[in-house]
């Protein structure tokens, strides 16, 4: 007698949560990874590549640079609108071979991702054109990361395997990346946009990543890579597409990285509009050689040179060991000379080391060359020497010299 309340109770409580159950709205799960089914197209009257006549090699001073480019499969392999986002990343690959820079192709079926890794160390370029990944439920989706020919890279695989330069430059092309994408069903909000570009985005910063251009039109790749290399800052470049209107643009700054401004641009051409087809996210006032320019190893003084009588006390002097150029560094310092002390054997660009001369050294003249070695890649004048002359004389004869004028 007991029990039949209690199990009816149990029956009466499964049935109302069934009927609340049916009256509340769903919540979306976790679908990912997922692509619509094609990436955003611009109308077919405005989709031709505008390509510049004529490439000019750039004249900033830079290093060897390099650049990792991705194509991902959309309609298969060699598909028609697979092969023509590959011949867009060609316009970009030009423009970047046409300013010395190394590139590296994986346009599929060629998109290992261990291949991609090992390109990818230090190289300041990353372009990807393909498919936007969405992990959960449209129409307000997380997203970010690439749709390869075998593997959908999420956003924590491009943190922890991706090891670009710290300030490289990324360009993405695919649902998403801008804002909108293929499979919108309702209009895209200035919120919703926003949200999703600093989504996709924000892997990339949190490698150090100082600019992220999104954008639908095929050459819009080409035509930043020039705009930078003839010396323009990040965000000149992106304002200088021919597709940006000031009138329609929005800016932000990134919600988790307050030193990186987000901006969007829209256009209506679809239903329902606006579409969000063309982002900049990063330090728009970086430039090339602001990121990437060469350093050089600035070592002041070039010479030390004392004259001193054998009572002299100990004499220190200062030498600086400065980077010219954005790269920081570290070196070392070392000298054969017994008598002479330095202060530190190793240190950081921008730091200094002391020299000391000791006191009582006999009569005569010494002679010694401290070495300074920097200890990184791509840096001018790694290596340098300053050279110490010291005599030590029975009697040092001042001379004065008059001072100003009557």
């Amino acid at each position: 007698m007991i029990r039949k309340p209690c199990l009816w109770f149990l029956v009466t409580g499964i049935a109302l949560w069934a009927l609340l159950g049916a009256a509340l709205p769903a919540i979306a799960a976790p679908t990912g990874p997922h692509t619509a089914a094609h990436p955003p197209r611009v109308p077919a009257s405005l989709s031709a590549p505008r390509a510049e006549a004529g490439v000019e090699a750039s004249t900033l001073r830079l290093p060897q640079l390099n650049a990792v480019l991705l194509v991902g499969p959309i309609d298969g392999d060699e598909g028609d609108w697979t092969n023509s986002e590959k011949a867009n990343m060609e316009l970009a690959a030009t423009a970047l071979e046409a300013n010395g820079v190394t590139v590296h192709r994986f346009y599929t079926p060629n998109n290992d991702w261990e291949q991609i890794k090992a390109a990818a160390a230090g190289a300041h370029f990353l372009l990807y054109r393909g498919h936007g990944v969405y992990w959960s439920e449209m129409p307000y989706p997380d997203v970010g990361g690439f749709a390869l020919r075998d593997k959908f890279v999420s956003p924590d695989d491009i943190r922890h395997d991706l090891a670009l330069h710290p300030d490289a430059i990324i360009m993405l092309y695919g649902c998403f990346t801008a804002g909108s994408a293929g499979n919108d069903s309702v209009s895209v909000t200035s919120a919703e946009a926003q949200r999703r570009v600093a989504q996709y985005s924000d892997p990339f910063l949190d490698i150090g990543a100082a600019g992220y251009y999104a954008d639908w039109f095929g050459d819009a790749f080409q035509i930043y890579v020039r705009h930078l290399f003839q010396g323009m800052t990040l965000g000149a470049a992106y304002e200088s597409y021919w597709d940006f209107n000031p009138a329609t643009a929005e800016r932000y700054m990134h919600p988790d990285h307050p030193d990186a401004v987000l901006w969007l641009d829209k256009d209506d051409w679809y239903d329902p509009p606006p579409q969000y087809n063309n982002a900049f996210v990063g330090r728009p006032g970086a430039t090339l050689e602001d990121l990437f320019g060469v350093t050089a190893m600035q070592v002041t003084p070039a010479a030390i040179a004392y004259l001193a009588e054998p009572a002299a006390t100990a004499r220190t002097f200062g030498v600086r060991v400065a980077a010219d150029g954005p790269q920081p560094f570290s070196w070392t310092a070392s000298t054969a000379a017994a008598w002479l002390t330095l202060s530190r054997t190793s240190g950081q660009s921008g730091e200094e080391l002391s020299v000391t001369i000791p006191p009582g050294l006999p009569l005569g003249s010494y002679h010694a060359s401290i070495r300074i070695v920097a200890d990184a890649a791509q840096i001018e004048d790694p290596e340098q020497t300053v050279e110490v002359d010291v005599r030590i004389v029975e009697k040092v004869h001042p001379t004065y010299l008059p001072f100003g004028s009557r």
